[in-house]
């Protein structure tokens, strides 16, 4: 098993080239790949919400994290996330990813249905159960899910060995320091690339982020500035930031890094109906955006 050290460190919450046909371009995949490990990415996240995973079929997302594997080369530790609403795919993908060499896996809690507490936590327990040995991650995104995880009803899952942390992507900070606070061994990953600061400060001590493909040095610059106590200089930065991610979210964000990495020479596409191409006004707001920031 992975150590928890080996995982704290800045993810880039991988986007998935697509050709004109929305077929995944696996070829660009792998050029992706080894450039954003060139310029700082400390490791992927694959087929999360940044990845489209929901929009892929499970032998997609399998062979997609084969892919990032093979184009990382060990070189960073890589995360699948396998969550999905049916225990049976996840559990098959959470298989998948332990024997293709993942170095932990993660999940969003089961959707749609509103389910019972019990029964979310029954579903990691039973996708836990079916990897023994393999390091899993909770995925709290619950402006996308409708379950926000908290210190008191994700205890017994924090409690279990095999959850070695928490992606937080939820703007209520308070809920995550309490989690970091009664379980201080759990590795809380920050969600919200906005608000990464902030996060380190209530004990976030690593990140998987949307806008970490398209930016990780300055994420990593944030990082170090923060741990050496140079926090109006870390501020800056993350402020730096926050306009790139404002840009972005108002083209539409996940399209919007596409065609930014389309534009540095990666041809990334579009993302799956029923995502809708950007329009001409949100390309040239995302063209002033690299020309002017020279990423």
């Amino acid at each position: 098993m992975v150590s928890t050290h080996e995982l704290e460190k800045i993810f880039s919450a991988l986007i998935v080239p697509m050709n004109k046909a929305q077929s995944i371009n696996y070829h660009e995949l792998g050029r992706l790949t080894k450039r954003q490990i060139e310029e700082g990415a400390e490791g992927f996240y694959c087929c999360g919400s940044s990845g489209e995973g929901l929009l892929l079929s499970i032998e997609e997302r399998k062979r997609v994290l084969e892919k990032v594997l093979e184009h990382a080369g060990g070189k960073v530790p890589v995360i699948a996330h396998v969550g999905t609403v049916r225990t049976a795919d996840a559990i098959e993908l959470a298989q998948h990813a332990a024997s293709a060499g993942a170095d932990a896996i993660s999940m969003i809690p089961p959707y749609y249905y509103h389910f019972s507490m019990e029964e979310i936590i029954r579903y990691y327990e039973d996708i836990l159960d079916s990897v023994p040995g393999l390091p899993g991650i909770i995925y709290n995104i619950p402006q996308f899910t409708g379950v926000e995880f908290n210190k008191h009803n994700a205890e017994r899952l924090l409690e279990n060995p095999q959850i070695i942390g928490i992606k937080h992507t939820s703007q209520n900070l308070y809920a995550m320091e309490r989690m970091h606070k009664a379980f201080p061994e759990k590795i809380i990953f920050n969600g919200f690339d906005e608000q990464f600061l902030g996060a380190m400060a209530m004990g976030a001590t690593a990140a998987i982020g949307t806008t970490v493909n398209l930016f990780a040095p300055l994420f990593l610059r944030v990082r170090e500035l923060y741990q050496n106590g140079r926090n109006q200089e870390a501020l800056e930065i993350q402020e730096s930031i926050n306009k790139r991610v404002e840009i972005l979210v108002s083209a539409g964000i996940f399209n919007g890094v596409k065609y930014a990495w389309t534009l540095r020479g990666v041809d990334c596409g579009a993302c799956r109906k029923p995502f809708q191409p950007l329009t001409d006004v949100q390309k040239k707001m995302i063209e002033n955006m690299v020309s002017k920031e020279n990423i």
